[in-house]
């Protein structure tokens, strides 16, 4: 699979070798970088990632929802 076929920028995609999903933050050759809703980043190469499915693209939003009602939770107790 190459960067220009199937995948692009803001793309839900899952790794195999996290087993996890994110999103397609950049490119850099045959690798890919990747950020989950709390900022994690990582970077995997293209043969490990495919696009998401419908479950994995619902999980990377309840992940979303749950960081941002958590997070003015964290700024009160600062």
């Amino acid at each position: 699979m190459t960067a220009g076929a199937e995948l692009r920028l803001g793309m839900a995609v899952f790794d195999r070798r996290t087993d996890m999903p994110g999103v397609i933050r950049s490119f850099a050759g045959p690798v890919v970088c990747l950020v989950r809703p709390s900022g994690l980043t990582w970077q995997a190469t293209l043969i490990s990632v495919r696009p998401a499915t419908a479950r994995e693209r619902a999980q990377l939003r309840a992940l979303a929802k749950l960081h941002r009602k958590q997070r003015p939770a964290a700024r009160r107790r600062a």
